[in-house]
Parts: C-alpha cells; structure tokens; sequence
C-alpha cells in the first residue's frame, strides 16, 4: 500500500504496527511484526530518517509514529522531487537516443518507429498519454506486442473522461471475430462508425501526435510513423473528421421493445443490423455462424416482411421499428430521435 512511497513490505509493516500504538520498544516491535532483529533496526532506521517515526526519550529506546498527516506529506513531496528528476533525466535519453539513431532535430515533424514490439509500444504509449480523445482508423494488421498485450483503447486508454472515435472499414468487418470485437469495445463506451473501404490506418492522440503505418498496405505493422504537431498531424486530423462525417454509425445491439404487434429474435436482430452496415450474405454467415444458405432465406424473410426493395433500406427500416439501434442514436421515441454522444474507452487500434 506505502510502495509508491518508497517504503518495502517490512518497512510498511513496522511503521503500520507503530501507527497502531502509543510506543513500542524495538523488541516488543520485532514480536508484533515477526522480523529479524538486525532487519528491523535497518527498517527503523529508514522509517526514522524518512520522517515516520521517531524515539521517545528513555531507556530502553522506545518509537512512536509521527502523526501522518504531516509524515506522509514530507514523502509525498520526497517522491515528487524524484518524479521530477527522473522527467529530466527521460528527457535527456530521449535526446540521446534520437541522436544516436541520427533521429529527428526539434524541427522534424516525423520519427520512424521500427520493429514490431516498438510499433505495439508506441501505440501503448499514444493511447496512455491522451488527455482528451483518441481517434483512430483501424483496419489490419493489428500491432501485438512481444508479451501478447492487446493494443487497444480498452486496455490502455487512462481515465474514464477520455473520449474515443473509431473508424472501420466494411472489408475488415468480414474478417472472423472483428464483429464480435468491435462490439465489445463499444459496449465499453466507444463510438464507433463504418466505411466501405478505410483509407489508411491511423491513431490521433488528441492533437498532440499521430501514428501511421510508413507503407500504404503493410502485410505485417513493423514500421510506423510517429508524427509530432506539424501541418501533417493537422491534416491528419482534418482527414479523420472528415471520414467520421460520412462514415455510417455502429452498434448492431438490440434494444427496447418491438414495434407494435412485431416480433424478432435475436438472430434476426443480428441480421438486420448486419444489413444496415453493407455486409454480404456470406460475411453475415461467418460473423453469425450460420449457413450462407440460411442467411440468404432469413434476409428475403425479412425483406418482404419490412416491405423493403433493398437491404440497407431494411436496416433503415429495422432501426425504425426499434430492431436494433445504430450507434449514437437513443432509443426512438414519438416524434423521432436526437443524436447522442458519449465518453468512450475501447477499440483495437492505431499502433
């Protein structure tokens, strides 16, 4: 509990027994806490000089713990004094490292990452240092550390208050398991919408720094691109805002109650969302499990049973009679819908 600190388990469980008592003598502390004489004098030392304790006047030597309030502050501020060094000395290393890798001066906008793991790093390290949004267009190859981590927003992103906006292209949605995926991340609070064919892959952290892929189409991400605020990063991000405005929304998820005197399951949900965002027949029988065959028989059910004379018009109609619901929209209501819009933390991504 007092590691972050600087005190290790036999130093805690001392000082924490002495918080417990008035005074206690070294012997009777070495018997409450079970430690080894000649290790506790080496704790008591330490929690002495860090301003936790001190000795009451008397033979034999007895030790109180100062009052904590004032005790833990004079750490808290030791620690602080420490972060800042270490800051520091972060910074120098980084200035070594661009150096000695004939890196970027302060007036280059771009830093090539290289090697898998430092790509998946990278990525990481975007995701940890956003304040305020991350923004993303995800498409494969995904970033995968040496350790097996998932690079995504829901493991990584830092604070509930961030927001997160991703874009995925329809091809990538065909792929096993990325349905499943996505819905997952926004079920954690992510937006989330879809395009027929993403552009690039692409991370934002706020508008402080980017992350690209350096070849159009990588087959494996092993080189990437970390760009610093410059006019790329800018149209970066006007790029971005630009496909999220003509981008489709996503939540394939079932809400509310049926229109009236209407009944669904929930495959058929599934179905009609999975229309709404273009999938073919066959990728809706990869993502549902269920023969192509089936999926075509359900879909002409349901298109007749919407009155709709194309799919995507049955997912529009299938949203309208509360089906299911696009991502973003509330549940309808009488007199029509409001856009709505959250904080959100999840999505596989950027690096």
């Amino acid at each position: 509990m007092l590691e972050a600190l600087g005190l290790d388990e036999r130093a805690e469980t001392a000082y924490l027994v002495l918080i417990d008592n008035r005074s206690l003598t070294a012997a009777e502390l070495a018997e409450r806490t079970r430690l080894r004489r000649d290790d506790l004098e080496g704790v008591l030392a330490r929690l002495e000089s860090g301003g936790l304790i001190s000795r009451v006047p008397g033979r034999p030597a007895r030790y109180t713990a100062l009052p904590p309030e004032h005790a833990v502050e004079v750490l808290l501020l030791a620690r602080e004094r420490d972060i800042r060094r270490v800051r520091a000395l972060a910074q120098r290393l980084v200035e070594r490292h661009h150096r000695a890798r004939g890196g970027r001066d302060s007036a280059s906008p771009i830093e090539v990452i290289t090697g898998v793991d430092g790509v998946a790093r990278c990525g990481e390290q975007l995701f940890r240092r956003a304040e305020h949004e991350i923004r993303g267009i995800d498409a494969p190859p995904y970033a995968e550390p040496g350790d097996g981590g998932r690079v995504n927003s829901v493991v990584n992103i830092t604070g509930g208050q961030i927001r997160s906006r991703f874009i995925h292209g329809r091809d990538a949605l065909d792929l096993p398991g990325v349905v499943s995926r996505v819905e997952r991340d926004v079920a954690a609070g992510e937006s989330v919408r879809v395009v027929p064919r993403a552009p690039m892959k692409l991370l934002l952290a706020d508008d402080q720094a980017g992350l690209i892929p350096l070849v159009s189409t990588p087959r494996v991400l092993d080189t990437c691109v970390l760009v610093h605020p410059s006019s790329l990063l800018d149209a970066l991000s006007v790029l971005f805002e630009a496909l999220w405005e003509q981008a489709q929304p996503f939540v394939p998820r079932p809400h509310g109650q049926d229109g009236a005197g209407d009944f669904v399951s929930e495959e058929e949900r599934r179905i009609v969302s999975l229309l709404g965002l273009g999938l073919p027949d066959e990728a809706i029988a990869r993502q549902l499990g269920i023969g192509h065959r089936t999926v075509q028989r359900r879909v002409q059910a349901l298109l007749v049973r919407l009155g709709a004379t194309s799919r995507f018009q049955a997912g529009v109609l299938a949203a309208r009679r509360g089906w299911w619901q696009p991502e973003g929209d509330p549940a309808p209501a009488a007199g029509g819908r409001e856009a709505a819009g959250g904080p959100g933390a999840g999505s596989a991504s950027g690096g």
